[in-house]
């Protein structure tokens, strides 16, 4: 949004648009009061319906600065203030970016503090930009090295003192809209000291630049450890997956909290969650299911007043688990990265976030799988096959843009831990024969796609049990 603002001269939240000489010039009046100015020369009207299609997405939100004031100080009212004109409509990841701007988000949050060259290219796109302080627990951490303990109690200086260089080099970015001081850090009294002395430290050498904490869906716990312990943070960010998440969580942040916090990640179900097969294994949600549950984490967010609005998680491929859950583009080789970020595969979820961020679909949609069925069970909740028999599995498909005839289709077989097993196998009909692995008692998934031919495709997974001949 910041880009249109800078290409169109003046504020965008009052449309007024920077004319050309003798360019004729039609008042429009919109709902909520909106008038526009259009401008009528091609280019000209062409800019202005994408930003008249930001701000009526935008207007639906109840964020209101007068609310998030009038609940705090003088000194944080004024941090808020960038708030007036503002809601964050924002990516977690870094893929793809042009796309994002164009789509219409505004706001990048990061999980590590980028560079100031990188501050510059993000604001050049026209992006505020949430900057992460990665932050470990207390106690026992693991990562790629291993398992690692780490003590807040000794390390607080050491950890205040690299955050202060941090601020000393990026804190007057025009890019920075907030720090966040760790992501789904185990709450307790040491972290929390740490990062409110943190907040401190910031507040002291920038007093209008806001502080933040991230966690795990606001639980009331959490929120009054927080009041208790940091009570210098100005905003609560929370991850939720799952409408009923995200609302619940913003319902309590609303009336325990009761200033300014945002959705920090937030997307469909994820695979902690949902239908379970008498063996354990969770059933993801079909991509039309995905489609209608973010639509109404989107109707929660903006129904908030003191919420700031969201980032969503991920614009980028996620393969830590299985890749249909989170991920805004889907990988041809499934569960693998690819080199070429142009190369990955729009999914609908892109254009559900491109609607929700500019008010408009873009000209053309990916397609949405909305069944995968396995012939050989009784049904999709509870599917066996027989160890190393051939069976069926049948998809059904749609797409706004592109006839049935020009999609088509790819299967894999996942284990249990999401690893191929068997596939790709490439159909051109919505029907394919798979031979089922051999050992009985082993949980699978299949996994399948819809492709349309523009780089454009979607899916997910249903689980399968392997019994005995």
């Amino acid at each position: 949004m910041e880009s249109l603002r800078r290409a169109c001269g003046r504020p965008m939240a009052r449309f007024g648009f920077n004319e050309p000489d003798g360019a004729d010039k039609s008042n429009i009046t919109l709902s909520d009061g909106i008038t526009v100015n259009m401008l009528m020369t091609e280019k000209h009207i062409v800019v202005s319906l994408i930003a008249v299609g930001i701000a009526l997405a935008q207007s639906a939100s109840a964020l209101d600065y007068s609310t998030l004031a009038g609940a705090v100080d003088k000194e944080r009212a004024a941090r808020y203030e960038v708030f007036r004109d503002f809601q964050i409509r924002g990516i977690c990841g870094a893929t793809r970016l042009e796309l994002a701007a164009e789509y219409g988000a505004n706001t990048i949050r990061t999980y590590v503090a980028p560079s100031r060259e990188k501050l510059d290219e993000f604001h050049r796109m026209g992006f505020k930009v949430i900057v992460g302080i990665w932050m470990p627990h207390q106690g026992e951490n693991k990562d790629g090295n291993g398992t690692w303990n780490y003590d807040y109690q000794k390390n607080m200086e050491k950890q205040i003192e690299s955050f202060t260089e941090t601020v000393d080099r990026i804190g007057d970015h025009p890019a920075v809209l907030m720090f966040c001081l760790g992501n789904e850090v185990h709450l307790g009294p040491l972290y929390l000291k740490t990062a409110n002395r943190m907040s401190q430290v910031l507040h002291r050498k920038f007093p209008n630049q806001l502080s933040s904490i991230t966690i795990i869906n606001a639980p009331s716990e959490k929120i009054a450890m927080i009041k208790e312990h940091a009570p210098d943070l100005d905003v609560i960010g929370y991850n939720s997956y799952g409408h009923g998440a995200v609302g619940s969580s913003g319902e309590r942040l609303e009336q325990e909290w009761g200033r300014a916090y945002y959705v920090s990640e937030f997307g469909p179900q994820g695979p902690w969650w949902g239908l379970k097969a008498p063996w354990g294994a969770y059933y993801e949600q079909s991509y039309d299911a995905k489609i209608d549950d973010l639509q109404k984490s989107f109707q929660k967010i903006d129904s908030a007043p003191h919420c700031l609005g969201s980032t969503m998680f991920l614009w980028g491929f996620w393969a830590k688990q299985k890749p249909t859950y989170f991920s805004a583009f889907l990988s041809s080789e499934g569960m693998h990265k690819l080199e070429n970020e142009n190369e990955y595969y729009i999914t609908p979820m892109v254009d559900e976030f491109c609607r929700y961020w500019s008010g408009n679909y873009p000209a053309h949609r990916a397609p949405v799988l909305e069944s995968i069925q396995i012939e050989s069970g009784t049904g999709q909740q509870l599917a066996e096959v027989r160890a190393g028999e051939r069976f069926k599995v049948s998809a059904k498909a749609s797409d706004p843009d592109t006839q049935p005839s020009e999609l088509s289709y790819r299967w894999w077989i996942l284990d249990q831990n999401g690893k191929a097993v068997a596939g790709p196998v490439d159909t051109k009909q919505s029907v394919v024969e798979l031979e089922a692995p051999t050992t009985p008692g082993t949980g699978c998934f299949i996994m399948a796609y819809v492709i349309a031919p523009d780089q454009r495709a979607s899916g997910f997974t249903v689980p399968f049990m392997i019994k005995a001949k």
